[in-house]
């Protein structure tokens, strides 16, 4: 589903100047510590320049069931019973922190009226897979032990964060574990591989992320011998268990195949997934929302439609949620 008017003059000032600065400069980082840092340094830049205004927020360090839980509450510390929101920031498995993510999700948390977990997960290339998504895994039964339901919990994720959202889920069902009540994935990676990516990088071209850059990246935590893993060909688990999703993609980017891609696979397996891409629109585009009204719009969506997860879940009643 396309989304959204011609590309705004706002944002046709963001592209420009994204292209002309940070995508160049990251296609010529090399794989190695020295371009981990000088990625980990831009993506923190590019996270960080838009002016947001930032709820105060609680850093999290204790035990978890199966390691450290840590992160940050954005936004008071719910108690059980209330919805909150379990954000997982991307950065292809290397770069980015719940500090760089700050903005996005304390709007997230406004326009949804909850308070918001970002997780700190282990990095590549320190960690390697499956490092970050045990983290994953941790925190949210950290969030089940502190006695928040699971039906109060929407699953949020950008990039690597999305993927690894989508992968929660898989594990989930393995485990015999409650879902989350919704999941909103924001530019998800699907495809580790990054076969759909290549094939769909000759009809656009994002301001921001290079096909260069984010395989490396992305391949200094899978390596080359995970790709059968559930937790990462997540699009081969699909079911109508798994909960309603919602995933946005900038149409100008090489993860709108993947977005199309899951949501195809997922409502033919017989579940719930809203694909909308927006014209013109770049890598996680979300995180201009202070400054590009596309930006703005996306949230907005985000809003409608979680809205839309819980009216319905109370028309439904307690006894059949």
């Amino acid at each position: 589903m396309i989304k959204g008017d011609p590309v705004s003059m706002a944002s046709r000032g963001v592209i420009f100047a994204l292209q002309s600065t940070l995508r160049p400069l990251g296609a010529r980082l090399p794989a190695n510590r020295y371009g981990v840092a000088g990625a980990r340094l831009g993506l923190a830049v590019a996270c960080r320049i838009w002016f947001d205004r930032t709820l105060p927020t609680t850093p999290v360090d204790v035990p978890g069931p199966r390691g450290r839980a840590m992160g940050e509450w954005v936004g008071a510390v719910p108690r059980p019973g209330q919805s909150l929101i379990y954000y997982l920031h991307g950065s292809g498995y290397v770069g980015c922190s719940p500090a760089t993510h700050r903005g996005l999700v304390s709007e997230l948390a406004r326009r949804l009226d909850r308070s918001a977990f970002t997780l700190r997960y282990r990095r590549a290339p320190e960690h390697r897979f499956p490092a970050a998504h045990d983290d994953v895994l941790n925190g949210y039964l950290w969030l089940l032990e502190q006695g928040h339901a699971a039906q109060d919990i929407v699953l949020m994720g950008d990039s690597a964060g999305g993927h690894m959202a989508l992968g929660l889920c898989v594990q989930l069902r393995e485990l015999g574990l409650p879902q989350p009540k919704a999941v909103v994935g924001f530019s998800a990676l699907v495809d580790s591989t990054w076969t759909l990516a290549d094939a769909r990088r000759a009809e656009v071209k994002d301001a921001f992320m290079s096909f260069t850059l984010a395989t490396r990246m992305t391949g200094l935590y899978t390596g080359t011998a995970h790709f059968d893993d559930p937790r990462l060909n997540v699009a081969a688990h699909v079911g109508p268990d798994l909960p309603p999703m919602l995933l946005q993609a900038g149409a100008s980017e090489m993860l709108s195949a993947d977005a199309e891609h899951y949501g195809a696979a997922q409502r033919a397996a017989g579940g719930r997934c809203e694909v909308q891409l927006w014209p013109g629109m770049f890598h996680v585009f979300q995180v201009g929302h202070r400054v590009m009204p596309e930006a703005r719009a996306a949230l907005t969506e985000v809003a409608r439609f979680v809205a839309e997860i819980e009216r319905a879940e109370a028309e439904r009643g307690p006894l059949s949620a």
